[in-house]
């Protein structure tokens, strides 16, 4: 994550964590409205942006660990 444009180095953790989480309702309201995903069973959208955030805070996770993040939360159409 901390190669990604977003991630600030020299900002706070706890600035970093608001930047996921806007980053994580966004990408949350994209999958549900714009396209259609379901939330997995016993999955809410609490658990969904928190497990988003968990991977983007994290410097050490990689853009495939976000894929997985989202992938274990929603339910794409087609799917």
């Amino acid at each position: 994550m901390s190669d990604l444009t977003y991630y600030n180095p020299l900002a706070s953790a706890e600035l970093r964590k608001l930047d996921a989480k806007m980053i994580a309702d966004q990408l949350d309201n994209v999958f549900r409205v714009g396209r259609g995903a379901k939330y997995e069973d016993k999955m809410t959208r609490t658990k969904a942006i928190n497990s988003m955030v968990k991977v983007l805070t994290d410097d050490t996770k990689m853009v495939k660990d976000l894929a997985k993040a989202v992938d274990d939360a929603y339910r794409f159409w087609g799917e």
